[in-house]
């Protein structure tokens, strides 16, 4: 094996991100669009700013990314008793669609990689994963 670690690196990264695009181009949704409707499960009301700390957007554009999302009819305003000024959200049953497809092709793939490792493997590959991605975090 003559690859380097930052060539594997790279590449996985191109695999899923052609995965990830192919699924934001059917449903005609950005990229962060596509952040937003896999940061929130279907049945569950959230204000605006926890979604957009999932998101790991500042309030002000995960705002303008939600605002999009009702727009495209991936979320509903959900009205509550509470405070007037906190925008309350869920997904849509076009949103709760949309959130299935992505979880299942994110499902498929995690299967692919599965089937072919074995049990230590698997762990070998997730602690090294994590130790990777806490030196370049």
């Amino acid at each position: 094996m003559n690859k380097n670690l930052i060539d594997v690196i790279f590449n996985l990264k191109s695999n899923c991100c052609s995965r990830e695009e192919k699924i934001r181009e059917e449903l005609n949704i950005s990229p962060a669009e596509f952040k937003g409707l896999i940061s929130i499960e279907p049945g569950v009301i959230v204000p605006c700013k926890v979604l957009s700390r999932k998101m790991g957007l500042s309030v002000s554009r995960g705002s303008r990314v939600i605002e999009k999302l009702m727009k495209s009819g991936f979320l509903d305003e959900v009205k509550t008793g509470g405070d007037r000024r906190v925008t309350n959200i869920t997904l849509s049953k076009k949103g709760i669609t949309a959130h299935k497809k992505i979880n299942k092709s994110l499902q498929e793939c995690e299967h692919k990689i599965l089937k072919n490792l074995s049990k230590t493997e698997l762990e070998t590959l997730i602690s090294s994963l994590i130790k990777v991605n806490e030196v370049l975090g």
